[in-house]
């Protein structure tokens, strides 16, 4: 199964570097900061492809199509475009994110930065790698020496948003870095450059990457520190390299 979904990965992002800097044809999502372009469809419908081809009684969920219920334990759940925001600026931190559950658990997770040439991914119980080399999560506990990354959804309030999440944490932490890309503060996670990551997102933001930190030896849960229900519509997901997890919880605001 890894080796398909990372050839679907692959394929999807010759597809957006192929059209990465052409002038898009954008669609907004209900605001202005929600956007989707005709090159997230096209990635899609590759990735759908590849999987259908293989695995064509699971279960699907993406981001621009929906779900697909098809009564399979198996769920693959999928973000063509991870940052649509940065791809459609030019910026290469984007990426494609695909995630199977299995009864609601993580099996394995695939995330690729098609313009930097990194494919992260795992499978359960066999560890974490990026570009097939091992990756495992920060081993820091003390909040004074790590980088907690979040993200400004296009959900609800920011000004909100920032409050609640972030200024409990800026004067606690080393850093609180904002990347506009969720897999690519989950991929770093996940290799320890961060030791955690807030974000308030929907599943396909999360599910690849939450298969590949808990394998790097992290953890990822809801903010009241719960397991995460995958298939909710949308959830504020905590992740982190598991040492300072009930510290990032204890903090927020929710």
């Amino acid at each position: 199964m890894i080796e398909v979904a990372k050839r679907a990965s692959l394929e999807a992002g010759e597809i957006t570097l192929a059209r990465r800097f052409a002038n898009h044809s954008v669609k907004r999502k209900g605001t202005v900061d929600n956007i989707a372009t005709e090159v997230d469809k096209a990635s899609e419908a590759r990735i759908l492809k590849v999987l259908k081809s293989e695995f064509p009684n699971h279960n699907y969920l993406s981001e621009e199509t929906g779900g697909e219920d098809n009564g399979s334990d198996y769920w693959w759940v999928i973000d063509p475009i991870d940052g649509t925001g940065p791809y459609f600026s030019g910026m290469p931190t984007f990426g494609i994110s695909i995630g199977l559950l299995r009864n609601g658990k993580p099996q394995l997770g695939v995330i690729y930065f098609p313009a930097l040439k990194s494919i992260y991914w795992s499978v359960e119980g066999k560890g974490a790698f990026k570009n097939d080399q091992p990756i495992k999560v920060n081993a820091k506990s003390a909040l004074r020496d790590i980088m907690v990354g979040y993200d400004l959804g296009w959900m609800g309030e920011r000004a909100k948003e920032v409050n609640n999440l972030v200024l409990p944490l800026v004067d606690k932490v080393r850093y609180t870095p904002i990347l506009g890309c969720t897999v690519a503060g989950l991929s770093y996670v996940a290799e320890g450059v961060y030791g955690g990551y807030i974000h308030w997102a929907y599943p396909w933001d999360f599910a690849a990457g939450a298969a590949i930190i808990e394998e790097a030896g992290g953890k990822v849960t809801n903010a009241k520190g719960k397991p995460i229900n995958w298939l909710a519509d949308d959830m504020l997901v905590v992740a982190s390299n598991g040492k300072v997890h009930d510290k990032i919880l204890s903090l927020i605001k929710t």
